[in-house]
């Protein structure tokens, strides 16, 4: 089922990035992972990857899209310029200039851009003539262009390195002309570079929502890192935790075959007023892409009422939603546990999780309880192997400093081995970084 909102909600919401440059083609530049997104302990194998900056998964938003655009048609939405998949595309009516602008969650330094425009239904479609410009200033000022160039028609990886690096925080990227189709198709716009800030977070976005068609009400609930919440389609909840400017999220929904869990990963807009994410089916297999878009409008601060959450109005429902899902369920994600980079030291912004954590294990002493940690392959097996291990064991420790009984608690690492998502993509990359809590 496809949710579909009015463009007006959504382009208040749209989340993306962008940059740009100038230059001929080659290979170049590297970016820093954010802390709480990237594997590492130190030691030979530290992780070293590309970040594609303009990824929806880097935490960037659309502030602008051709008047056309329609950002739920997952067919031809503007959300497959950055969804890390080259076989999805965009569409804009050709015949007038289709102009795209994109916020990227940190101040932002541009090293290399890169087109991807093969696989489309008509080659045509492949833009010619582009512009990209980008703005230290605002989304509608500032702007200096910094790449203009004719690319080939129905070839990936046209990459272009700039002669001077562009910094900014705002990307407009004009498709001016096609190789001969009346609608432009691009499969793939990336950036490459490097951060320049590390501010972005997100806001307290407790309220309820209007979901978008078939949805219906959404009522959050934010808990420092962590937010929880429920829906009216199929008695959903949710359950996930923040990354830089980005919420992972699994979702649950009674159909009437049984329980379905979804995947996604969502963003709020600056004034906490608007939601917007892409979710797809749990157990779809790793390499599944996204299969729906979901939105909403907040219509309220007052958090509603979601009675598949045990405590849900008190200060800790974090807790009861978590021992909930493990008495049902038997396991849960830890999504909002963070570390830092290079390390197993557990954020001090996700302590307040793990003592409702230790609140609710201590309340069932009789629980055996095994924490998992789990990484993605950027570093490799074994650096990756002795991150997971050390994780878990950062949690099982924090935890029985909290009281838990230290009898009652194993930790084990699984590096790697057992992936929810594509290793592929920085999306499936950060849904397989995680810390699971296990009853035995």
């Amino acid at each position: 089922m496809k949710r579909y909102v009015a463009m007006a909600a959504l382009a208040a919401l749209v989340l993306v990035a962008a940059c740009g440059g100038q230059g001929q083609a080659a290979n170049a530049s590297t970016t820093a992972a954010t802390s709480t997104g990237a594997n590492g302990s130190g030691g030979a194998e530290a992780p070293s990857a590309e970040t594609d900056l303009f990824a929806f998964a880097a935490g960037a938003r659309f502030v602008g899209a051709p008047s056309d655009a329609d950002y739920a048609d997952l067919a031809y939405s503007p959300y497959n310029l950055i969804d890390e998949t080259p076989a999805t595309d965009t569409r804009a009516e050709a015949g007038k200039a289709a102009a795209y602008v994109l916020e990227l969650p940190e101040r932002t330094e541009i090293a290399r851009i890169v087109f991807d425009s093969d696989g489309l239904t008509n080659p045509e479609k492949s833009p010619k003539r582009v512009k990209v410009e980008v703005s230290d200033s605002s989304d509608t000022a500032g702007y200096t262009t910094v790449l203009e160039t004719d690319l080939a028609q129905s070839a990936n990886n046209q990459s272009f390195v700039l002669p001077t690096k562009a910094t900014g925080r705002w990307v407009r990227l004009t498709l001016e002309s096609t190789h001969g189709a009346d609608y432009y198709g691009l499969t793939g716009f990336r950036g490459y570079g490097r951060q320049l800030t590390s501010a972005a977070s997100v806001a307290n976005v407790s309220g309820t929502y209007e979901g978008a068609s078939g949805w219906g009400k959404v009522h959050l609930k934010q808990e420092g890192t962590r937010i929880i919440g429920c829906y009216e389609y199929l008695q959903g909840v949710l359950s996930g935790g923040t990354e830089g400017r980005l919420v992972k999220v699994e979702m649950t929904e009674q159909n009437p075959a049984g329980i379905d869990h979804q995947f996604g990963l969502f963003a709020f807009s600056a004034d906490g007023n608007s939601m917007f994410g892409l979710t797809r089916g749990r157990d779809d297999g790793p390499d599944a892409g996204w299969k729906d878009f979901r939105s909403g409008t907040k219509v309220s601060n007052d958090i509603g009422d979601c009675p598949m959450i045990p405590g849900w109005r008190g200060a800790a429902a974090a807790e009861g939603q978590l021992a909930s899902q493990l008495q049902t369920e038997g396991r849960a994600r830890l999504d909002g546990v963070n570390f830092d980079f290079n390390s197993a030291t557990i954020q001090p912004a996700s302590r307040p999780l793990l003592d409702q954590v230790a609140q609710m294990l201590k309340s069932h002493p009789d629980w055996k309880i095994t924490l998992e940690g789990h990484t993605d392959n950027i570093g490799g097996e074994g650096f990756n192997q002795s991150l997971s291990t050390q994780r878990a064991a950062a949690v099982k420790a924090y935890l029985a400093g909290q009281g838990v009984a230290a009898a009652s608690l194993t930790s084990v690492g699984f590096g790697f081995s057992k992936p929810v998502a594509s290793n592929d993509t920085q999306a499936g990359r950060a849904q397989n970084r995680r810390v699971e809590i296990v009853k035995g």
